[in-house]
């Protein structure tokens, strides 16, 4: 018998998973570059596709619970949202720091602080459903 898990909670493991995520990329970075002897571009490459498959996983399996739908059509929104965001936190950077004279580093934080919660809620509505 599964319960359902309350929106704070499933906010609480995304942001999580975000801080857990931010410590792999570092550790694939580091290790690839530092042990294995790869570039730094191409160890930040592959460490960025890692945190990529580990965050979809986790939010299709332990924060939104959302097995139950498609995975490969999961996956699709996944990635073209996720490519969406990040040109959206681009422009909006753009929109605060260069049209606005915001501080970049207030407007880093903004964008992504706001990008955080905006993509909560679209994965949950949007890209983790049971769309069967």
């Amino acid at each position: 018998m599964s319960r359902r898990v309350p929106t704070l909670e499933r906010f609480l493991r995304y942001g999580a998973v975000g801080g857990i995520g931010f410590g792999i990329n570092l550790a694939t970075t580091i290790s690839l570059h530092e042990v294995v002897g790869a570039p730094e571009e191409l160890a930040f490459a592959v460490a960025q596709v890692v945190v990529f498959f580990f965050s979809f996983l986790t939010a299709r399996h332990f924060i939104f619970d959302g097995s139950a739908g498609d995975l490969k059509r999961q996956l699709v929104k996944f990635s073209l949202s996720s490519a969406g965001f990040r040109g959206a936190e681009y422009v909006g950077f753009l929109v605060f720091h260069t049209l606005l004279e915001i501080p970049y580093m207030v407007a880093v934080v903004a964008v992504l602080g706001l990008s955080f919660v905006v993509k909560f809620f679209f994965y949950r509505k949007v890209v983790f459903v049971d769309d069967a």
